[in-house]
């Protein structure tokens, strides 16, 4: 099933209401970029919640059900957190913050897949287009879940790509994976559009590290140069990979990713 992942939705939505008001009163540009990357979660009593990182609860107080169904994903947001502190009553979940969401759209959310066992079926099956991996706040590695802002060259912006993490390319480490994008015919090598996304992927296929801190490494092919390697500190259970600072301007695309 296709899948859009909108980067900038929310924000062009904001934009399109504050390019409306009669009052001439300025937008609030604060409420209008993702402040946080979050999994989106519900405790064993059906209490939708969202872990801000490894620690870290946080109880919605202006949403009661998630807009995503039942689903856990990763989602990008923008929340005010509050002094309130959130009631736990009911839940077996202890929540920490509480939290207004001003807007939160889920990212593209994805189970590491098996290598087919050599490289050239790995490529056939999961595709051999250059892909880069940005070093940005949402490149992060926390909850289970491997988040990558990834840039990668589109012809045509309605077509969709596939992003794929592959395990088992190592017979000696568990812990080496690739990522692999498969651009599914569309010809980017003529005016190619140099788009970012980002997409998330659980690891807990992986093997457990039982307290240890490994590398975590990933392999991919860039847009240019040579086959690279980006490496992570992880520890199953534990936020050992954060991002940088915010940057608004990498988030300018929205693409469709399978």
């Amino acid at each position: 099933m296709r899948k859009t992942v909108y980067l900038v939705a929310a924000a062009a939505a904001v934009l399109s209401l504050a390019g409306c008001q009669m009052d001439k009163q300025s937008p609030d540009y604060s409420k209008i970029y993702a402040n946080a990357i979050v999994t989106v979660k519900h405790t064993p009593e059906g209490i939708f919640y969202l872990q801000l990182d490894d620690q870290t609860t946080v109880k919605p107080s202006n949403i009661e059900k998630s807009p995503f169904g039942d689903k856990q994903v990763r989602a990008l947001t923008n929340m005010t957190l509050t002094d309130e502190k959130p009631s736990s009553e009911g839940s077996s979940v202890v929540f920490d913050k509480s939290a207004e969401i001003n807007w939160i759209d889920s990212v593209r959310t994805k189970a590491v897949v098996p290598s087919y066992g050599s490289e050239s079926e790995d490529d056939s099956k999961y595709g051999n287009d250059p892909v880069d991996i940005i070093g940005n706040w949402v490149t992060v590695l926390e909850d289970g879940y491997l988040t990558l802002a990834f840039c990668a060259l589109w012809g045509n912006p309605a077509y969709a790509h596939e992003i794929n993490l592959v395990s088992g390319v190592d017979p000696d480490d568990p812990y080496t994976l690739e990522l692999k994008h498969n651009a599914r015919g569309d010809s980017y090598y003529v005016n190619p559009i140099r788009a970012t996304g980002i997409v998330a992927f659980d690891l807990s296929s992986l093997p457990q590290t039982d307290g240890e801190t490994v590398d975590l490494k990933i392999k991919y092919r860039p847009i240019y140069g040579p086959e690279t390697i980006a490496v992570f500190k992880y520890c199953t259970g534990k936020t050992t990979e954060i991002g940088s600072t915010p940057d608004p301007d990498q988030l300018t695309k929205s693409l469709n990713i399978l």
